[in-house]
């Protein structure tokens, strides 16, 4: 299941980043805290989308529970040993399936211990902070920062470097400043912990990079809005972090740490777009950020209706939960090694008034317990209901394992069912 989730998000993603992206350039072009909102569900989704469609087929129930009641058709449903080059395809992809996962829990445990140093590097500065009381009680100094942050996830405080206040005007220290607490008031510090693991975990996906990207530059628009709001001033603003930028040495900060100086690329499009004026709305459009997630459910269900391909769902109630394949291995040590065989074929129930000719083929996989672990279509009929009444039925039938060597172990069947539309 992991390994599909992981696989199914890499193509799944251009959706979720294209409706994202969509809604943030069509409908909330004023308001940075919106678009903020809809990167950061679009992140979310980016985890939670391939996860539903490689564990439920929901989208395909669904589908099925509005279609019209089955009719008395002409099929005839054959299962049949499944051909090598689809056994042997498989064999190659579960055997690389255990060395894709070590992989990714390797590069999760690399990313996971580079949050770790991330956090003991902020706690250092937090404790070596002191306060800057004309600054107000929430802003401390320290001379191992080169550019401000908010340090810190329950108790997050802003922290400058030691000489900024003497090297700034009283205005644009007020400024920068006013930046930081914005990122306080609005939670930057633990919306940036779910960015930074959502990343570490799917370090792999470009999508993922995309989104993360766009959430990181979106979080300073917001903030930045927020500063103009309080002082007055886009341009003084904007003329500010102009100064900032040639005043600044470039520092690698704590992952963990929200900033407004990550990159001179990003505060140079910051100035553009502060200098380009405009409206600006401070809170988020929860209509358009509804609608955006419900976009995405529609898209899971979709996902799950169409794509059986890549849907791994459990066993459904009409398969026989048999514990152990005692039974088969006593039964089949006559001959050590068989095929995975039928016990009892369930019918497809195709919609009413279909007019589909043809068959459909799926590969069922058959676990060593014989319970159906996947399916896919080989062979679609073109028309998406009839695929999932056929997926539907091979998945209710019942099968034996497959034995070799007198030890039951994975293996497959293909299910056939062949139509002739009801007259």
């Amino acid at each position: 299941m992991i390994v599909a989730s992981l696989f199914n998000g890499l193509w799944q993603g251009a959706l979720i980043v294209a409706l994202t992206y969509a809604s943030s350039k069509l409908i909330a072009r004023r308001s940075a805290a919106t678009r903020y909102a809809l990167w950061l569900a679009g992140l979310i989704a980016l985890v939670v989308v391939p996860v539903a469609t490689s564990v439920s087929d929901a989208g395909a129930q669904l589908l099925r529970a509005f279609a019209a009641p089955p009719a008395h058709a002409g099929f005839t449903v054959a299962l049949l040993p499944a051909r090598a080059g689809v056994q042997h395809a498989r064999d190659w992809l579960a055997g690389a399936a255990t060395w894709i996962l070590l992989g990714w829990l390797l590069g999760v445990a690399i990313n996971v211990a580079r949050l770790a140093v991330s956090f003991v590097r902020l706690e250092r500065i937090r404790r070596r902070a002191q306060p800057l009381p004309l600054a107000g009680c929430d802003v401390y100094a320290c001379d191992d920062l080169a550019v401000p942050i908010v340090a810190g996830l329950s108790d997050p405080l802003i922290v400058v470097p030691s000489d900024l206040a003497a090297r700034l005007s009283p205005a644009d220290f007020r400024r920068v400043v006013e930046h930081e607490r914005a990122h306080v008031r609005r939670r930057d510090p633990l919306w940036n912990l779910v960015q930074r693991v959502i990343e570490a975990t799917l370090f792999f996906n470009p999508w993922v990079r995309i989104a993360a990207a766009a959430l990181s530059n979106e979080r300073e628009a917001a903030c930045d809005d927020w500063v103009v709001a309080r002082t007055g001033s886009a341009d003084e603003y904007a003329a500010c972090l102009a100064a900032l930028a040639q005043m600044l040495r470039t520092q690698k900060l704590p992952l963990l740490a929200a900033s407004a100086y990550r990159s001179r690329h990003a505060l140079v499009a910051r100035i553009e777009r502060l200098c380009a004026g405009g409206p600006r709305r401070l809170t988020v459009n929860a209509y358009t950020l509804g609608g955006t997630i419900v976009l995405f459910i529609v898209a899971t269900l979709a996902l799950q209706a169409f794509s059986p391909v890549l849907a791994l769902t459990p066993a459904q109630t009409g398969i026989q939960n048999i514990s152990s394949g005692t039974s088969y291995v006593a039964a089949a040590c006559a001959r050590p090694s068989v095929e995975a065989q039928v016990r009892s074929a369930a019918a497809p129930s195709p919609p009413h008034g279909f007019k589909v000719r043809g068959f459909v083929t799926v590969a069922v996989t058959i676990a060593s317990n014989g319970r159906v672990v996947r399916t896919s279509v080989l062979h679609s009929s073109g028309d998406a209901t009839v695929d999932a009444a056929v997926v539907t039925a091979a998945r209710t039938s019942t099968y034996s394992p497959k034995i070799v060597n007198c030890t039951p172990v994975e293996g497959q069947y293909v299910f056939r069912a062949d139509f002739e539309p009801s007259p």
